[in-house]
Parts: structure tokens; C-alpha cells; sequence
């Protein structure tokens, strides 16, 4: 399951108070509030776990998030269980959607924050930031993936390459057969991180490892994909966090040959 594995991300590094209901599940009940007021789960255990979101009408205390079965953030009136929020989280960054559409490192950083995490695509584009990608043919093809942020202004691109046997040491991204990543450049300048500029300003600094996936399923009678999806985390030298590049159908220049 989703939240089991986002969960891991957490790892053993999380403090919660003693008895409480941690990242995983709710804790027991210390009483509703009045009427119309929060109701909060207990950090001791033996009580009724709290209902919350959705058709339960319930709310949980500001120290606490509810916490929704299967990441399912309420939808089709579905019922969580209030839970502990953590105190403390590790510093890995493979990226969450949290219930509140915004993006989180970890499934613990969202939970600290107040909010479950979610198996929507809502995050898949950040606001300001566009996606792209290109395929060039020759004796060794290339597929580039570009990542304009426009707040940051700022431009990440994606290379792979076909037929290949593997990608450089540190990167660790799973592509169809044949292809692999060779490099990954961080760039200034948003407005020229598109397919049609092949000369990009500023100096490039290069990634030291990548992991995560790029994918794409071919139309019949072609061997170039239309469209392609990508769940990468990229780490550059000197930046305070992974930059992550995920989307869905993006759409590729030069392809569906």
C-alpha cells in the first residue's frame, strides 16, 4: 500500500510523544469537544479513536492530523481517524502530495504540517512550472525532459539516451529497455528552458545522482513516445534540497515516429 511505503520515509527517525498515535494510525480519545468545537484523540491508549473529515463532521486538535485510510483525503466521504502529528522528521526528500495540494518532502513532513498525504495527481505540476520534452534521433537517440520554474527562474533538463547500457554512477532511474539517463543540468533562466533552445545562458551545473522513473507507453507503429510521465529526485551540488521532477503527459516534440 501507498501510505505504508510513504510512511517508510519517516523511518525510525520519527519522535512522537509516549502513547501516541504516530504517523501511522490514531491514537485513542480523550473526549469530543463541545458542541461545534475540535475533538481530539488521546496520547494515552484504551479509548474510541476520534472520527474526522469528511461526513464525520469531526475535526482534530492543532497537534494532530486525521489521518485517511488508503491517502484518500477525505474523497467519496470517506472517514480518518485523528492522529499525533510528529515531532520529529528525516531530511529525505522523495516528495509527497499532501490533502492540502502542496508539496512535501515526506509523508512526515506533511503529517508534522497537518495533513495526510494523498495518491492524487494534484501535485504533479506546481503551480509556475511548466514541463516539456524533445527527442532527437541519430546513432545514439536522445529523449530531454525540461523543468522551467518560473518563480525560481531556473531550468533543470533531463538527458537519455538510447541504446545504452546504463547510466553513470549515482543514478538510479528506471527507463523502458535500452535507455538510460546520462546527465542531469541545472541552469538559470526559465524562459529559455524549452525544446527550441538548444544553447541554454548561464553556466550548467551538473547533478551527482538521480533516482525515480521515466516512463512512456508507445502508440502502435511507432517507436518514439508521444507522451511520457516522470517521478525523478535529482541532487545538485551545493543546493539545500533535491529538485524534483514530476509530471504526467508531457507532451514530446519530435515524437510518435
Amino acid at each position: 500500500m501507498l501510505f505504508g511505503l510513504l510512511l517508510a520515509a519517516c523511518g525510525g527517525s520519527v519522535d512522537t510523544p509516549p502513547g501516541s498515535g504516530g504517523a501511522g494510525g490514531a491514537g485513542g480519545a480523550d473526549g469530543a469537544g463541545g458542541a461545534g468545537g475540535a475533538t481530539s484523540s488521546t496520547s494515552g491508549g484504551g479509548g474510541t479513536p476520534v472520527a474526522c473529515g469528511a461526513r464525520s463532521g469531526g475535526t482534530c486538535g492543532a497537534e494532530e492530523y486525521c489521518d485517511f485510510p488508503d491517502d484518500s483525503c477525505g474523497t467519496f466521504d470517506t472517514v480518518g481517524q485523528c492522529a499525533d502529528r510528529p515531532d520529529v522528521c528525516t531530511a529525505d526528500c522523495p516528495g509527497v502530495c499532501g490533502c492540502d495540494g502542496q508539496f512535501y518532502c515526506n509523508a512526515c513532513t506533511a503529517q508534522m504540517a497537518g495533513v495526510d498525504v494523498s495518491e492524487s495527481t494534484s501535485c504533479l505540476k506546481a503551480e509556475g512550472t511548466d514541463y516539456a520534452a524533445s527527442y532527437w534521433p541519430g546513432g545514439l537517440d536522445h529523449i530531454i525532459v525540461y523543468k522551467a520554474d518560473k518563480e525560481a527562474d531556473r531550468c533543470v533538463r533531463l538527458y537519455a539516451d538510447a541504446p545504452v547500457e546504463g547510466g553513470p554512477e549515482g543514478f538510479d532511474v528506471e527507463l523502458p529497455d535500452t535507455w538510460a539517463v546520462s546527465r542531469v543540468e541545472l541552469t538559470d533562466g526559465a524562459a529559455d528552458c524549452t525544446p527550441e533552445t538548444l544553447n541554454p545562458a548561464g553556466e550548467a551545473v551538473g547533478a551527482t545522482g538521480a533516482a525515480g522513473t521515466l516512463s512512456w507507453e508507445l502508440a502502435t507503429g511507432s517507436i518514439i513516445p508521444c507522451i511520457l510521465d516522470i517521478d525523478v529526485t535529482i541532487t545538485f551540488p551545493g543546493e539545500p534540497a533535491p529538485e524534483v521532477l514530476r509530471a504526467a503527459g508531457v507532451d514530446v516534440a519530435g515524437g510518435c515516429l
